[in-house]
């Protein structure tokens, strides 16, 4: 016995049969059998008169064991609905279209859905002596749909559970579904949907959204329930189908009220940030500017020293002439001159004006130099110079010194070495890298030799190579030695920029590069690579 059996019963009596469906005619039957959807045809007592393989599926049992037989004996779980709709046929003669039905058979787990057509069958007469029936199955179609609704769902509790406003519109832009963030937020009613709410929000850029298919992206401010705007992002993007074709719209607002919060401090700190180092640069830079009038300062105390030297000398040999002539002019006025005494006198004269020319002539050497290097200095105009000349200046200017130190300077140039550049910030470079390396690589009264050669370096540079015999750095202080502010001798007053100045100068005002080697014991080298012509910034 089938599922849907609960008996089995005699065929249909041959004379109605045969009246109604000639079950002879090969060509009825072959369109039944080939039929693409499951085909019957009832009696008006509901007995199977015609039924093929397709429609047999619903409850598996034969074609041969359908005909003659009531649908109640056959599915009796369909039974009552199908004598309702034949009855209602055979009463009213309309047809009965759209009907689904469902069933289950025994030996499969899986439900089965058909859509049902039911048509009636007249005879020559028009009398209504049976019913034609189409079952197309739906199974797919529905199951499909299942998943689609339990898809949507999913979206919907995802939806539900992120913390944005999401809604969802038809082709055409209206608005078919909210999530509930956007009913918390707003305090609108569950449920509550204006379809075309964003036409008036979003205007002409949702207008040629919807026309051109195109994404939006806008930031909007929105009124929640507490009667406050905030600020939210919204995107809004098209849904295609496989085909390309639009067939939705879904929109999503990100609350950015605390973004634009800390876009703000942001702003704030950064503008902090930027007046805090407004405010160190120009420190830095009066601190520069400090050393620079110290360094300058230790460069007049040095050439001082020297000049004192000669005028020493020459204020003790006029001392001595003047003395030495008052006793010329006694003798002279007694008349008691001999010649001896105007040999000696005139001897004394004689090397007493050598003295005094040759002490007087390194004094003016020196005043002249430290002009030159002065000059230069105060100047920030670009001119064409000798290298080696301004080198040699500089070192006149530094040599002064070196006596107390024990340190001797040794300066080798390249002749005709003409440049264009900023002799002032050059001579500034060389200056600092002295006092650089008379504070630190000699400690303790070591005694030693600095260095300085320039030379031509290919067609369209020059090279200066500034090295001492001293101490040399440790890999910690030769990765620090030109940042601002970094110094070993702190605690004796140093203020870490000296070098910081000569890297400054180097790479930026004068254009060149610069490298340092140094291991500690091992003296110290600079090495300046500076170009021949370089352009005028002022």
């Amino acid at each position: 016995m089938t599922p849907y059996q609960s008996s089995i019963t005699t065929g249909v009596p041959p004379r109605f049969s045969d009246e109604v469906f000639d079950q002879r005619q090969p060509t009825l039957q072959s369109i039944y059998d080939a039929a693409p959807i499951g085909l019957a045809f009832l009696s008006p007592d509901c007995r199977y008169l015609q039924i093929n393989q397709r429609l047999t599926d619903i409850c598996g049992i034969s074609v041969e064991d359908h005909l003659g037989r009531y649908v109640r004996d056959c599915v009796p779980a369909l039974a009552d609905a199908v004598e309702g709709i034949v009855q209602s046929i055979m009463r009213t003669g309309d047809p009965v279209t759209g009907i689904e039905v469902a069933g289950q058979r025994a030996d499969q787990t899986d439900e089965r859905f058909w859509v049902t057509y039911w048509h009636p069958h007249r005879n020559a007469d028009g009398e209504i002596v049976g019913v034609n029936v189409a079952a197309e199955e739906i199974t797919e179609r529905k199951r499909a749909e299942a998943a689609l609704r339990a898809s949507e769902r999913q979206f919907h509790t995802l939806a539900d559970s992120i913390p944005q406003l999401v809604w969802m519109t038809h082709a055409d832009g209206a608005i078919y579904w909210l999530n509930s963030h956007w009913y918390e937020y707003t305090g609108r009613p569950a449920g509550e949907i204006d379809p075309h709410a964003w036409h008036t929000v979003l205007g002409n850029r949702w207008t040629e959204a919807l026309a051109t298919g195109t994404a939006l992206e806008s930031e909007l401010s929105l009124l929640g329930k507490d009667g406050e705007y905030r600020p939210f992002l919204t995107r809004v993007v098209p849904l295609r189908d496989p085909h390309g074709v639009v067939y939705g719209w879904i929109g999503t607002h990100i609350d950015i009220s605390e973004r634009q919060r800390s876009e703000r401090e942001v702003r704030r700190a950064r503008d902090a940030a930027e007046a805090a180092l407004q405010n160190l640069r120009e420190t830095q830079n009066w601190l520069i500017e400090a050393e620079k009038l110290a360094a300058l300062g230790r460069l007049v105390a040095g050439v001082a020293h020297e000049i004192n030297n000669p005028l020493g000398t020459s204020l003790t040999v006029a001392s001595s002439l003047e003395r030495k002539s008052r006793l010329f002019a006694a003798e002279t006025a007694q008349g008691t001159l001999k010649r001896s005494s105007l040999n000696e006198f005139v001897d004394a004269v004689r090397n007493g004006s050598a003295q005094l020319q040759e002490s007087l002539n390194r004094a003016a050497e020196l005043i002249q130099s430290f002009k030159q290097v002065a000059s230069d200095r105060n100047n920030s105009e670009l001119r064409s110079f000798d290298l080696g000349d301004l080198t040699e200046q500089v070192a006149t200017g530094l040599r002064p010194a070196l006596p107390k130190h024990g340190v001797t300077l040794n300066v080798e140039c390249e002749q005709d070495l003409s440049i264009s550049s900023y002799p002032g910030s050059y001579g500034q470079v060389l200056t600092n890298l002295f006092l650089n390396s008379i504070a630190h690589a000699f400690p303790d009264g070591r005694q030693g030799k600095i260095a300085i050669k320039v030379s031509a370096c290919g067609n369209s540079d020059v090279e200066i190579i500034f090295s001492d015999d001293g101490c040399g750095m440790s890999p910690d202080v030769r990765r620090q030695a030109f940042d601002p502010f970094f110094t070993t001798r702190r605690h004796q007053g140093g203020t870490g920029l000296g070098l910081h100045i000569v890297y400054s100068v180097v790479t930026d005002r004068l254009g060149g590069q610069l490298r340092l080697s140094s291991e500690p014991g091992e003296g110290t080298d600079v090495r300046i690579i500076l170009p021949r012509q370089i352009p005028d910034r002022t």
